[in-house]
């Protein structure tokens, strides 16, 4: 993914992609998810997450801070609350709508549309399929599919899982047992040991083999905003780490 200044300055100008960008065209982005699933609690008018800047030369610099009505309802991964982003300076960024059905419309901080995020369920039968991403900007720049882990990884996953559970079975016949010694840290340190599915997800475009974002583990995100509007971005990347919150 990385690209010469001429290069990005040529993809400029190429339909579909973004004349400047507010960060690096080339960014690391990283959204904690532990208060994600417990906004409700959150202390009012305190972000629920912070869209930070991470990577090389950075301190985790906030771009963009998560807000999510307290009293919202939550239909689960298929109907997220609705929620909105603020910049740095507290400028609205973003305000993201769930229509139902994994469709969520995403506006920009004057309530221009900026495009449509659809998460769509994964399955095993009639035939596997992994969640699927799609992004689906307003105006500018190619839609973007991004399917959940690889075919590879989730092969291997399934031959593994029976394992899985025979360690999970020891280790909670363990942390029972600490438990009833009175020891919570322990129990705790034993109940906490778990087997992740695959995560790693690229979002591309149908005629374009590099994605424009990019998530492979802890969170994290390469975004590449020539390609991809920022604010897009940070909607998308809200959404994915929620649903594995």
């Amino acid at each position: 993914m990385k690209h010469s200044s001429q290069a990005s300055a040529s993809q400029a100008q190429r339909p579909g992609r973004y004349s400047h960008a507010p960060a690096p065209a080339e960014t690391v982005i990283h959204v904690p998810d532990k208060r994600l699933r417990s906004y409700d609690k959150v202390a009012p008018g305190e972000p629920t997450a912070t869209v930070q800047q991470t990577g090389p030369g950075t301190n985790g610099e906030p771009l963009a801070y998560v807000h999510v009505p307290r009293d919202a309802p939550n239909g689960g991964r298929q109907t997220r609350p609705a929620f909105t982003l603020t910049g740095p300076d507290g400028q609205p960024l973003t305000s993201v709508r769930s229509l139902g059905d994994g469709v969520h419309e995403v506006y920009g901080g004057d309530g221009t549309p900026l495009g449509r995020i659809i998460r769509q369920s994964g399955r095993t039968l009639p035939w596997p399929r992994r969640v699927r991403w799609s992004v689906q900007p307003a105006h500018g720049g190619a839609p973007l599919t991004g399917e959940v882990g690889t075919r590879t990884a989730w092969a291997v996953f399934v031959l593994i899982s029976p394992l899985y559970f025979l360690c999970w079975a020891v280790m909670a016949a363990q942390a029972s047992l600490w438990l009833l010694l009175g020891e919570k840290g322990e129990a705790k340190k034993e109940a906490a040991w778990e087997m992740e599915p695959p995560t790693w997800t690229r979002w591309c475009a149908a005629d374009e083999p590099e994605p424009a974002m990019e998530y492979r583990t802890g969170r994290k995100y390469l975004l590449d905003a020539t390609r991809l509007d920022h604010r897009l971005a940070y909607a998308q990347a809200v959404l994915h780490v929620w649903d594995r919150a």
